[in-house]
């Protein structure tokens, strides 16, 4: 590997996940494969989201409609790259061969030679990279191995990106749990002391108000609490 590959694969090892998105790292990943692979043109990224493959990410809203044609289809070199967790190349798409559906479409938008590589972490294929070049034959064995290890690398920052968002996300919903768990304690000690009943009665109180009113539970308490402050003040 040499030039900017190199530059590309530097790039993405100093990406740091916890200042980008998901969505963000996703276009920086399609941005960095149009300069790390020559002669990339257009690039995107095959994925799932609730269950459905397609791309999601890209580098030119081209993409979306030549990758749409595959999607429709169900067979494509992006596709069999995701499902197979292999490298597939179509040199010329004006050329008879698989995917005849795609091939149409992407000749259609001048794009020539396609290249999809998995991008798959510990044995499991989380999204296909596909690149896009206008030239015939644009991919050759040397840039077929640069993409592969950008794929690796783009997989390995994508997988810590995912990890990260997940527990950052689950954290802040532990923490709001765990703040409207001390608020509807709070508001049961102000029921108490207002109509002298018991901790258990206290919350069927609370939860009879919750559901008359159709309410969160957490928002009766804190409008039991707030307006408990209120009135001291």
């Amino acid at each position: 590997m040499n030039g900017p590959i190199d530059d590309s694969l530097a790039k993405l090892s100093r990406h740091l996940v916890g200042d980008s998105t998901l969505a963000d790292t996703l276009v920086r990943v399609c941005q960095e494969a149009l300069v790390g692979v020559p002669p990339t043109t257009h690039a995107g990224i095959s994925m799932t989201i609730d269950g459905k493959l397609g791309t999601y990410v890209f580098s030119h809203p081209e993409v979306i409609e030549i990758d749409y044609a595959q999607y429709e289809a169900g067979d494509g070199p992006c596709v069999e790259a995701f499902r197979t967790g292999r490298v597939v190349l179509v040199e010329s798409t004006t050329t008879p061969g698989p995917y005849p559906q795609f091939r149409a479409t992407a000749a259609a938008h001048g794009i020539h030679s396609v290249l999809a590589v998995p991008l798959a972490t510990d044995g499991t294929t989380i999204g296909a990279l596909n690149l896009f070049a206008e030239q015939h034959r644009g991919y050759d064995e040397q840039a077929i191995r640069d993409a592969s290890a950008f794929a690796a690398q783009a997989a390995f920052v994508l997988a810590n990106s995912k990890a990260y968002w997940e527990a950052r996300n689950l954290s802040e919903h532990l923490t709001l749990a765990m703040a409207s768990r001390a608020e509807i304690e709070q508001a049961k000690g102000i029921v108490m002391g207002a109509i002298g009943v018991d901790a258990e009665e206290a919350f069927e109180t609370l939860k009879q108000q919750s559901q008359h009113e159709n309410i969160k539970l957490a928002v009766v308490a804190s409008e039991v609490v707030h307006r408990a402050k209120r009135t001291r003040n």
